[in-house]
């Protein structure tokens, strides 16, 4: 969808730490979006990944948002994480 801005790779594959069980976590960064955030993954997750994916989807304000008051999944998710794609 044109709405995202940016898409992340972090966790067990983004560490290649080899697990036969491992999903793709995602961070699926977006423009805006009127869903809650337990409603969107299902918009946002891609189809045809070889693993099973777990998206965390926020806007870009609510990720600065979150970064500014010490969410320390999120620092730790920007500083492991591989980018994968990015708008700009």
């Amino acid at each position: 969808p044109p709405e995202i801005q940016e898409i992340r790779l972090f966790g067990s594959l983004a560490r290649d730490e080899r697990d036969p069980y491992a999903d793709a976590d995602l961070l699926v960064v977006v423009d805006a979006t009127d869903l809650a955030p337990r409603d969107r993954s299902p918009r946002y997750r891609p189809s045809g990944l070889p693993v099973p994916a777990d998206l965390t989807v926020c806007t870009r304000a609510e990720l600065e948002r979150e970064l500014e008051a010490g969410n320390r999944f999120l620092t730790r998710i920007l500083q492991e994480s591989i980018p994968l794609y990015s708008r700009s």
